[in-house]
């Protein structure tokens, strides 16, 4: 952990900021930079062990395509800072007391804590999609403070006025056309997911499965080279989550493997089986930034171009579903 989290404030209580599948998330109950502690308490085929092991090659990855190939600019991926056993007796003696008392030693993943958007951008975004009546209790909820966006570019929702009844800023998804309707950069959006995703597969060779991107705050001293909006001041794009992803092979069978890993995925990503104009001008963006960037890492074009034909049909296949079920809900009903 950082000096900070374990010398000025030795004592103070560590607070949850999160909870997913693999465990929930903690961190020093203080504002500013500090660490996230992501402990192994969630499923039970769930590791951490896995997740700091793939954060350290993937962080290595990016590092060295953002400086030597000027890839993903306006990505972060938290810091790696320590992996605690839960045997580690030393560790736990001067810290268990700072979790709640029903909470055991177990493997605990430290790493930069990713911070949340401030007050004022919180505040927008409550008075843009919580319904009337519960704003005034989310705008003064603490777990609420925990606010990071899931920029969901490949699903979108008819209408973009109709506030979601069960609202909360914690891990707020929010859809491509609302993302668009706040004047955010979608299109540089994409880009970057499709640098990420190129140095993901044919750089870090894995299948970028689970993984998981937000709008967050920049670093200090990285503002200016940030996105930029009314609503949610100076943000990036942060890469986190990675104790499902996998090695694959740069073949037919890694990219397969890879290529259902994209659909399984959190829909974070353009689709190839777009269904409006802006989410097919997103796919064709993204899918000509990957053939770059994966080039430019790789020297070729065949296995973006393959990654890309698959991913295109198995969207056709998705598609096609679509179009069945709608047709077999068509019958049902004339048969009523």
């Amino acid at each position: 952990m950082s000096p900070a989290d374990t010398n000025t404030t030795p004592t103070a209580p560590f607070r949850q900021i999160g909870k997913g599948f693999c465990g929930s998330v903690w961190a020093p109950d203080r504002p500013g930079p500090a660490s996230a502690m992501k402990r192994e308490d969630g499923g039970p085929l769930r590791s951490v062990a896995k997740d700091s092991a793939r954060h350290i090659t993937i962080e290595r990855s990016l590092k060295d395509a953002q400086v030597r190939l000027n890839l993903a600019q306006r990505l972060n991926i938290p810091q790696h800072r320590e992996l605690i056993r839960g045997d580690d007796s030393e560790w736990w003696r001067l810290r268990s007391a700072r979790f709640p008392p029903t909470y055991q030693p177990c493997n605990t993943l430290i790493t930069e804590r990713i911070l949340p958007l401030d007050r004022s951008a919180r505040e927008k975004l409550i008075d843009l999609f919580c319904p009337e009546r519960s704003r005034e209790t989310i705008k003064t909820s603490r777990k609420d403070e925990d606010c990071l966006i899931r920029p969901y570019l490949g699903r979108r929702r008819a209408n973009f006025s109709c506030p979601s009844p069960f609202f909360t800023l914690r891990n707020k998804p929010l859809l491509v056309h609302q993302l668009d309707g706040m004047g955010l950069p979608i299109d540089e959006y994409a880009e970057v997911m499709a640098d990420t995703l190129a140095i993901l597969y044919w750089h870090a060779r894995t299948d970028a499965n689970d993984v998981e991107f937000v709008l967050a705050p920049p670093r200090s001293g990285e503002e200016e080279d940030s996105f930029q909006s009314d609503v949610i001041g100076a943000h990036r794009l942060w890469l986190l989550d990675f104790d499902c992803v996998n090695h694959i092979s740069l073949d037919e069978v890694g990219i397969e493997q890879a290529a259902r890993a994209f659909f399984r995925n959190d829909p974070f990503y353009p689709r190839p089986d777009w269904e409006h104009e802006t989410d097919r001008r997103l796919w064709e963006g993204f899918s000509k930034r990957f053939v770059e960037a994966s080039t430019a890492i790789l020297g070729d074009v065949k296995l973006a171009q393959m990654m890309i034909a698959r991913l295109e049909a198995l969207g056709e296949e998705r598609r096609q579903n679509r179009l069945d079920l709608q047709a077999a809900d068509e019958m049902e009903k004339l048969a009523m």
